[in-house]
């Protein structure tokens, strides 16, 4: 089962490359505004690429619990299920119960982050040669806390759906595509005046509604299985699945988008705090604060009531 997406305004193609250089793609990709880019040599010899499946993530975990939504952000369903279960559904999604509690977008795998549990396999990939990332050097608890606040590996049927979003904390973004194809749409953060914070259809845009949309100059592509593409940091993008579809990604941060990231952390402070709690990162650093300390101390001159 397969579907097909075609944007209806328009737009450029997603550049594909191969055999880059780490300092050169950082250069022509990451800085500035930066301009995404499909790397189609960059899974090698990867056994992710070659093992990975369905019927690999049933039997070897089938029986875990999973959540499960109708989208990556703004969910309006969601369901706690085995992750065999979603397997079949992802792939024959009318032999099981999920069908018929699934609204017009069906349920996604989005919050599936098994390496900190389950660290074999991260031997089964390696990450991009031309990626650049500060988190690479951490080591023990710290490497675990990395993997498990940011990296994820989605699973779903065919329809899947990422709504338009940038990613968090100003980081750049690795996905990997292990099996199945998927249709990206990005835009650049210049076009950010004209997206009217994601509240349009890209598929049936209304420019009587949405006139500043005509101004805006996306790029897309099918991302193949075996290509890796890079989204630089505050590019918008919308993820849809045309086929069942097992993708991997990583944010990640190093010197052309630290002082952004730093920035967008003092904006997120509650969600950053969030991922500060995770035991790893305690661990790993020995901090003996909690995110509450990170409100500092009271201001004896405030007071409170009316």
């Amino acid at each position: 089962m397969s579907l097909e997406v075609r944007y209806r305004l328009a737009s450029r193609p997603i550049e594909r490359v191969a055999g880059v250089d780490r300092a050169s793609f950082e250069r022509e990709h990451l800085c500035g505004v930066g301009r995404p880019a499909i790397v189609t040599d960059a899974m090698g010899n990867w056994r992710a690429a070659r093992d990975w499946s369905f019927d690999f993530f049933a039997e070897r975990y089938g029986e875990e619990s999973v959540i499960v939504t109708d989208r990556l952000a703004g969910a309006t369903r969601g369901r706690r299920v085995k992750l065999g279960d979603f397997m079949v559904y992802s792939r024959f999604p009318e032999l099981t119960g999920l069908a018929a509690a699934a609204g017009p977008t069906p349920f996604y795998l989005t919050s599936f982050s098994p390496f900190a549990r389950h660290p074999e396999l991260l031997a089964d990939f390696a990450e991009p040669y031309f990626v650049d990332n500060a988190f690479r050097d951490l080591e023990g608890p710290l490497w675990n806390w990395y993997v498990e606040q940011f990296s994820w590996i989605f699973m779903g049927p065919p329809g899947t759906l990422s709504p338009l979003h940038v990613d968090l904390f100003g980081t750049h973004a690795w996905l990997a595509q292990v099996a199945g194809r998927k249709h990206f749409l990005l835009y650049s953060p210049e076009d950010r005046p004209y997206l009217y914070n994601g509240a349009f259809d890209p598929d049936a845009p209304d420019l009587e509604r949405f006139p500043l949309l005509e101004q805006a100059r996306p790029i897309e592509a099918v991302l193949e299985p075996g290509e890796v593409i890079a989204i630089p940091r505050g590019w918008a993008h919308r993820v849809i699945a045309l086929e069942p579809a097992i993708s991997l990604t990583f944010n990640f941060v190093n010197r052309s988008n630290l002082a952004a990231m730093l920035v967008e952390i003092g904006r997120s402070l509650p969600l950053w705090a969030r991922k500060l709690q995770a035991p790893g990162f305690h661990e790993g650093s020995g901090a003996a604060w909690t995110a509450a300390d990170l409100a500092g101390p009271a201001d004896p001159t405030t007071r409170g009531g009316a």
